[in-house]
């Protein structure tokens, strides 16, 4: 039996509990490498951005969209799974993993099926890396169909990623939004296009990720991709990321759809699996190895 059959088969076996939060439906030249620009080689930053008005983040708001957790132990719980989730993420975005990595400051959370709380998890991870002295955190939402990030943020009708990729004279620091929320920017869908597959797999996508993390220092780029087995852009997207953070809900996704997800994968990437809504004690975690890491959290949420 493979490792993914021995990992699939493990999570396989778990029970579901309530989500915490309910249900959503949700050409630079010469640019740093990862190693040095999360060094402190790389001293380039984005002087629009930096200027910028700060946009506030209503987390009211948020809680209500299903995207942050309801209640203090809630918030606390969850603060305490993804330090777990997240340490691993910065070991390997700064050249401490078990191998190097390109573009490890690249990370995409996502999942097999559309329900399995790969919104809440982005976004919660997001918040938890900006909480670290040592990172800025860009927030992308590359969820195009559902664009659930950019709706909860208040960015509709912003200029956004697509924007971008469809208009070669526009700079990707254009389309950054400071928050008000310390180390966190976010970057929305912007106009949806019928050719999103296509843009992402363009020159033009690998010269936008550049510009978005790759000439910044310290800078994490978390992407909020649709599930890898729903829209053909969401493995085109993947196809660009050092690290994938894969989410799945206990007792919900089947075997084959966490197989046939994790085998769209490049294997090149360092991929972490998160089983989602589960009834395990909150200190049991357990990683498997994937070309990296398999995570047993109980982060909750559906988006």
């Amino acid at each position: 039996m493979s490792i993914v059959e021995k990992a699939v088969e493990k999570l396989k076996t778990l029970q579901p509990e309530p989500p915490v939060s309910p249900p959503v439906d949700v050409a630079p030249s010469h640019p740093a490498s990862t190693i040095e620009r999360l060094s402190g080689k790389a001293r380039t930053v984005d002087q629009a951005t930096e200027t910028a008005p700060l946009w506030h983040v209503d987390q009211i708001a948020l809680e209500r969209a299903g995207l942050l957790p309801a209640g203090d132990e809630a918030n606390d719980r969850l603060a305490d799974e993804l330090r777990r989730v997240k340490r691993p993420l910065m070991d390997n975005a700064i050249g401490k993993g078990a191998k190097v990595l390109a573009h490890a400051e690249r990370i995409v959370v996502t999942s097999a099926l559309p329900g399995e709380g790969k919104t809440f998890t982005a976004v919660n991870l997001a918040l938890s890396l900006a909480r670290e002295l040592d990172f800025e955190v860009l927030l992308v939402d590359g969820d195009i169909p559902k664009s659930h990030i950019t709706r909860a943020f208040g960015l509709e009708g912003q200029p956004g990623l697509m924007d971008v990729l469809v208009d070669e004279r526009r700079q990707p620091a254009e389309v950054i939004v400071r928050t008000d929320v310390p180390n966190l920017l976010v970057v929305p869908v912007g106009k949806r296009h019928p050719l999103t597959a296509e843009l992402f797999s363009s020159l033009r996508m690998e010269q936008v990720l550049e510009e978005l993390g790759g000439r910044h220092l310290r800078r994490l780029v978390v992407f909020d991709s649709s599930p890898l087995l729903a829209t053909s852009e969401s493995q085109v997207l993947a196809s660009h990321m050092g690290q994938v953070v894969m989410v799945v809900a206990a007792s919900h996704t089947g075997q084959h759809a966490v197989h046939s997800a994790l085998q769209s994968l490049n294997g090149a990437q360092y991929v972490g699996l998160i089983l989602n809504m589960s009834c395990l004690p909150a200190n049991e975690n357990y990683y498997y190895s994937y070309y990296g890491l398999y995570s047993r959290g109980r982060i909750a949420g559906e988006a």
